[in-house]
């Protein structure tokens, strides 16, 4: 659809032209554009109403990033076949916000009422996320670590969640989309 419409649209050689179309690759909109535009790919996320996440941009570009840094947190990607990896990643919002969902209604079910029940969900993920940022200089699996003790609740979500293969169709699921955006 978006090649469809691009090859309608007049651009000129000056403009920066900026690519919200995960599905159609530099290449591909070099034809499409027809002339010799800088031509940058972008994905800003739906948290970016609220001045929030991450913005990847491809090729780097100064203006871009000065944009989009204003809405949220430009990550520059130096070659297209890298930034297909963070498109891939971005695949994942809609099941972070079921599995959110499905605790909430668990929660539900067991008598909690939903506007408590949803606002310590997310609550919750919200502190975790932070602390996560705050870490970030460490590996995550310390933080998979730290949040455990032996015998522990955490480490019998872990653990049952893994034998289950949870982690492993989360994996195969990124490598499904990334295979997609690929062709």
């Amino acid at each position: 659809m978006g090649e469809k419409i691009i090859k309608e649209l007049r651009f000129k050689s000056k403009q920066t032209v900026i690519s919200f179309i995960s599905t159609i690759t530099l290449a591909r909109l070099k034809k499409a554009i027809k002339v010799k535009a800088k031509i940058v790919r972008a994905i800003p996320l739906p948290p970016i109403s609220i001045k929030k996440g991450p913005v990847p941009i491809c090729p780097p570009n100064k203006k871009v990033k000065e944009f989009f840094n204003k809405i949220g947190t430009t990550i520059e990607i130096k070659n297209e076949k890298s930034s297909i990896n963070f498109w891939s990643t971005s695949g994942m919002m809609a099941p972070f916000y079921e599995l959110l969902s499905v605790m909430t209604n668990w929660l539900v079910k067991r008598g909690i009422k939903r506007n408590n029940a949803q606002k310590y969900i997310t609550s919750l993920f919200l502190a975790l996320s932070e602390d996560a940022v705050v870490s970030s200089k460490k590996d995550l699996k310390y933080l998979v670590k730290e949040s455990q003790t032996p015998k522990g609740l955490n480490e019998q979500g872990v653990k049952e969640l893994s034998k289950a293969g949870f982690y492993k169709l989360l994996e195969k699921t990124l490598n499904n989309i990334h295979k997609r955006l690929s062709k």
